[in-house]
């Protein structure tokens, strides 16, 4: 499609990585709670249906399991391509 690179906005890196980090931390509290993680996450994720689908994912996750990520990066400028894979 496009011809023209997109800057990546830095909130939505931001919240990328943050996302990571509290995962990797089994830190489960703020990610429920996201929209307490500022305007990164405000702004990242304005409606839940695609940020959702990850509560899911972490209420499976049991203590033995690892945490990876696949697919990392933002496309578009702001849609994050984070694939978490659990176990």
């Amino acid at each position: 499609m496009g011809q023209r690179r997109v800057e990546t906005f830095r909130l939505a890196v931001r919240f990328e990585k943050k996302v990571r980090q509290l995962l990797l931390a089994a830190e489960d509290g703020p990610l429920v709670e996201y929209a307490k993680l500022g305007d990164d996450a405000i702004l990242s994720a304005p409606t839940p249906d695609h940020y959702l689908p990850l509560l899911y994912i972490i209420a499976l996750r049991r203590k033995r399991d690892s945490t990876g990520f696949p697919v990392e990066g933002v496309d578009g400028g702001s849609v994050s391509m984070l694939a978490v894979q659990i176990g």
